[in-house]
């Protein structure tokens, strides 16, 4: 597995793992989470029960907005709520609201938007998760994200705001934060699932089933990391669309497509397949499947099809440049 496989695999087993089952990014995702929680050992604790206890309780009234959005926000947003756009992420949370402790770990943030669900992601410098915060309207499966993270060396409590259920979920050694994580959710605010990519046409039939972006909030090469684009054809085969910051020296290129250099890859494992370009707009970018074996019905004519449709747009270090949605 190359550098590119790995961080796209680490990536989504991550998150899989997270949200499953409510995440759309795939069946086979879902499948593998399931999989890991039913391995899991729940740990009880005095203190996870006392969190435990308070999880169906009305969280206070929020206090007033603060004045700007971690991501640009969107002002002009259309009716809709959690898991009902995937260009618009309903929510924000308000770090500098949490101890300085805990703020100064949390190097980049992850945003998810998919068909019922949002999530949150704080990341420290090694893009592992500080605290997650996951979003959706039934209560049924927020209760299994409670119970799936829960355990080992996660808790999690579980809220509610009005119509939205919420998990949020730290490392053992930050339980006691669990309360205040839950009350730096701002469900005012509306921002855009911004990434500095779009594509401008879906094939027939087709899907945008889930948006995925990663920003950083300290030093480092760009302010942009990492983004995701998920697409369910009409078949409900998987394309997945990979952009990001971190170069690879591994790339060579065989063929020309959409006038940038480019590598068609071929292989039996996850991500194996798809078509590879070193340099677009500044950013490395990945179009691929979402199979766990040989995908021989994603070739490199289709890859070419979203690549001809995709374009770079704005400045890596500032989001507001960035398009307004990234599918069209």
């Amino acid at each position: 597995m190359t550098d590119l496989e790995s961080r796209i695999a680490a990536t989504l087993a991550e998150r899989a793992e997270r949200t499953a089952p409510a995440a759309e990014l795939g069946e086979r995702a879902a499948r593998r989470a399931r999989g890991i929680r039913r391995r899991r050992r729940i740990i009880g604790t005095a203190a996870a029960c006392v969190i435990a206890a308070a999880a169906f309780a009305l969280l206070p009234p929020q206090p007033p907005p603060a004045p700007a959005t971690t991501l640009p926000a969107e002002t002009a947003a259309p009716p809709g709520g959690i898991g009902s756009d995937r260009g618009l992420l309903h929510f924000d949370v308000d770090l500098p609201a949490l101890p300085a402790a805990v703020n100064a770990r949390i190097a980049m943030t992850q945003w998810v938007s998919g068909d019922g669900y949002e999530t949150f992601a704080g990341m420290d410098a090694d893009r592992q998760p500080v605290l997650i915060v996951l979003l959706g309207t039934d209560p049924g499966t927020v209760e299994e994200w409670r119970v799936a993270h829960d355990a080992g060396q996660t808790r999690a409590v579980r809220w509610r705001q009005g119509d939205v259920w919420g998990v949020s979920v730290v490392r053992w050694e930050d339980r006691d934060l669990l309360p205040l994580v839950a009350r730096a959710v701002r469900l005012e605010r509306v921002q855009r699932c911004a990434m500095p990519l779009h594509l401008s046409e879906l094939p027939p039939g087709a899907r945008w089933s889930e948006c995925q972006t990663v920003i950083r909030r300290g030093p480092g090469p760009s302010v942009f990391v990492y983004a995701g684009l998920t697409i369910h054809r009409a078949d409900d085969k998987v394309i997945y669309i990979w952009a990001d910051a971190d170069a690879s020296s591994s790339f060579a290129p065989d063929r020309t497509v959409a006038g940038r250099p480019a590598r068609w890859r071929s292989g039996t494992g996850q991500f194996a397949n798809g078509l590879w370009i070193g340099d677009f707009g500044g950013v490395e970018l990945y179009v691929t499947d979402f199979e766990t074996g040989p995908a021989d019905w994603f070739t490199p004519q289709e890859a070419a099809w979203y690549t001809a449709r995709l374009s770079p747009g704005g400045d890596l270090d500032a989001p507001s440049s960035w398009p307004r949605r990234a599918v069209s």
